[in-house]
């Protein structure tokens, strides 16, 4: 995940956005997502986990989208009137083959610049599959997913 870098304040700053998730939001740095495209119909995979819930067409190339709650197996609540995608650059993606994925977003994530002290992991969590860390924000809780286990898993399959 990118350091915290010094802001026009001489605050160290992380941009990010929260990504809303069924019970929780993902703390991804603005840089790690390429784009964020409003829901499309998904192209099944043959054979696929459940948390591999397709593949669409984004920008000419082809790329998975997943459930993150059904990937770190959490139980999953009814969809949002207000689905998008944020497309993910994978972690590996300058060297490996995966270069890109997409996570199912329950509506509009949300700007933030996040100062470290504003950061604070929760004590006393067990971390599902996929989760690098659970945090306490200045606005409520996030998880920082473990995109190297996603995109590792994202590998393992013929999607």
């Amino acid at each position: 995940m990118q350091q915290l870098n010094k802001d026009n304040n001489s605050n160290d700053v992380l941009p990010c956005l929260l990504i809303p998730v069924h019970g929780s939001r993902l703390v991804l740095p603005n840089v790690t997502v390429a784009e964020l495209i409003p829901f499309q119909t998904l192209e099944d995979v043959a054979g696929s986990p459940a948390w591999l819930l397709g593949r669409t067409e984004w920008r000419g190339t082809m790329i998975a989208v997943i459930s993150y709650e059904s990937f770190s197996g959490q139980k999953l609540g009814t969809n949002s009137d207000d689905l998008r995608i944020a497309v993910v650059n994978a972690p590996n993606g300058e060297s490996g083959s995966l270069r890109f994925f997409g996570v199912l977003a329950q509506g509009i994530p949300s700007l933030v610049k996040l100062e470290a002290p504003a950061i604070k992991e929760k004590p006393n969590m067990d971390l599902k599959l996929g989760q690098k860390m659970e945090v306490t924000l200045e606005t409520g809780y996030g998880v920082i997913p473990d995109l190297d286990t996603i995109e590792s898993a994202l590998l393992e399959q013929a999607w």
